[in-house]
């Protein structure tokens, strides 16, 4: 586990940004998603959940962070998540205090480094207080899918004191909160209420002739006489309505009180977690350090063309395939060393179909995909690099911006802007993709310079530099 990996958040009653090593802020956490005084290993696995999503919404690693306040992972709010200090905590638990820190203690301590996954991606590792018998399918609930948030079966949790919560509302109570207005006129000449009240019978002046109660059949004047009504005329208006809800939250994910249950029952964190994401694994997660800033990504880098496709070729016979894949080579290594996970869809010079590539990176699922090629401008004197994203994929541009700079800053190559572009790679791929054409080979200068491996290791050094830039270390 990297101990100088930082989760960043906002104090918005001190008006200030804090900054927690991770394993930390799991601690901070944890009391306040979760009852301290469940089963150890129930409060394992919302341990795991909690750094799961601390992960995920990291900014470092791509996450979104916090959508209420800028450059942060989350704020201590409402928003994301209030959390109790410990002045707090030890107010709340007296005596208990030790105690309760010593059990978080143990509780992070022996999932250090632990998240779910799936496909090695962080999961939204949503959770709720009780399911009252069953979890819930995300689509019914997220509108979206989601093959991990999948209905489980669950009496764990039939013990809760929110299993099951009665409220009882008037009418008025109900118009206003739903801002929905019931018909009066519609009520008293029905007056119906399934299963409870039914088949009410009228003459022509609306006296009661026959109804049925509780399955039961009465006359209008049984009734009247019954209940001491003065007219067997008579409408039947609820005034108020009780509604019994079973369970507490939306039932999706982890259920807490049946993930106590089921360790109170013998079963560890990792099964308890295995039962309600359906299809993921618990795994040690990697994180960037300083010495592995890029630790957790994944590249895939495309040397265009290659094989029977030459592509360009200069005036003095360079071949853009044999460049390409010269600088992806180059480059390979250096990223790696930075603690990426980096694939090549090509290591040597050999044919490789489009569709071929766009299935690599599907497969892959990587950060990015990054594709090198030269550009040809036959008798001009056109120089510089330019590089191509799709529409709408800001942070391919973000990325092209970064690379391109610091081409320009370190090996004087004319940076000649980051465009849209609507070519086959940028528009079937589904993950951020950049096209990188690094130069012209139809100026002589500039083939010379991508004839020289030197200027080609620099030339590679400066993309590492940029990927650095856009993320940030």
């Amino acid at each position: 586990m990297s101990e100088d990996f930082l989760i960043c958040f906002f104090d918005p009653e001190n008006d200030q940004i804090v900054k927690r090593p991770l394993e930390d802020m799991v601690k901070i956490l944890l009391p306040s998603q979760i009852d301290i005084s469940f089963q150890l290993e129930s409060l394992k696995a919302q341990a795991v959940i909690i750094r799961t999503n601390l992960i995920r919404n990291s900014l470092k690693l791509g996450g979104k962070g916090c959508e209420k306040y800028e450059n942060v992972d989350l704020c201590k709010s409402d928003h994301c998540h209030d959390f109790y200090s410990l002045e707090e905590l030890k107010d709340i638990w007296k005596e208990d205090f030790e105690m309760n820190i010593e059990k978080i203690e143990k509780a992070v301590k022996e999932t250090e480094g632990d998240i779910l996954t799936i496909e090695g991606k962080p999961i939204m590792a949503l959770y709720h207080n009780t399911c009252g018998g069953s979890t819930e399918n995300s689509e019914n609930i997220i509108k979206n899918k989601v093959v991990y948030l999948r209905k489980v079966l669950c009496d764990y949790c039939i013990e809760s004191p929110n299993w099951e919560e009665s409220k009882e509302y008037f009418l008025e109570e109900i118009e206003k909160k739903l801002n929905i207005k019931f018909s009066k006129d519609d009520l008293f000449k029905k007056g119906e209420i399934s299963g409870y009240i039914d088949n009410i019978v009228r003459d022509e002046e609306n006296r009661v002739r026959k109804i049925k109660i509780g399955g039961k059949e009465f006359t209008g004047s049984e009734i009247m006489e019954l209940l001491d009504l003065s007219s067997n005329r008579f409408y039947i208006c609820p005034v108020s309505i009780k509604i019994v809800s079973r369970g507490s939250g939306e039932g999706l994910g982890y259920c807490q009180y049946g993930g106590n249950e089921m360790a109170r029952r013998g079963h560890t964190y990792k099964e308890i977690l295995d039962y309600y994401y359906t299809g993921t694994k618990v795994e040690r997660c990697l994180l960037p350090s300083i010495k592995k800033p890029l630790m957790g990504k994944v590249i895939l880098i495309d040397p265009g063309h290659g094989g029977e496709d030459f592509g360009y070729v200069g005036n003095n016979g360079l071949k853009e395939k044999d460049i390409v894949l010269s600088l992806s080579k180059e480059i390979k290594p250096k990223l790696e060393r930075l603690g990426a996970k980096v694939y090549l869809t090509r290591n040597k010079d050999e044919n490789m179909l489009l569709n071929k590539r766009t299935k690599m990176a599907d497969s892959i699922r990587p950060d990015f995909f990054i594709s090198f090629h030269m550009d040809f401008f036959a008798n001009s004197n056109n120089r510089g690099c330019k590089a191509y994203y799709f529409r709408g994929d800001e942070e391919s541009k973000k990325l092209g911006v970064k690379i391109l700079e610091e081409i320009e800053r370190d090996i004087n190559i004319k940076n000649k802007g980051v465009r849209e572009g609507d070519f086959y790679l940028l528009k079937n791929l589904n993950t951020s993709s950049l096209i990188i054409e690094l130069g012209y080979l139809s100026n002589l200068e500039e083939e010379k310079k991508f004839s020289d491996k030197r200027f080609i290791k620099q030339f590679s050094e400066a993309i590492g530099k940029g990927i650095l830039q856009y993320f940030e270390y």
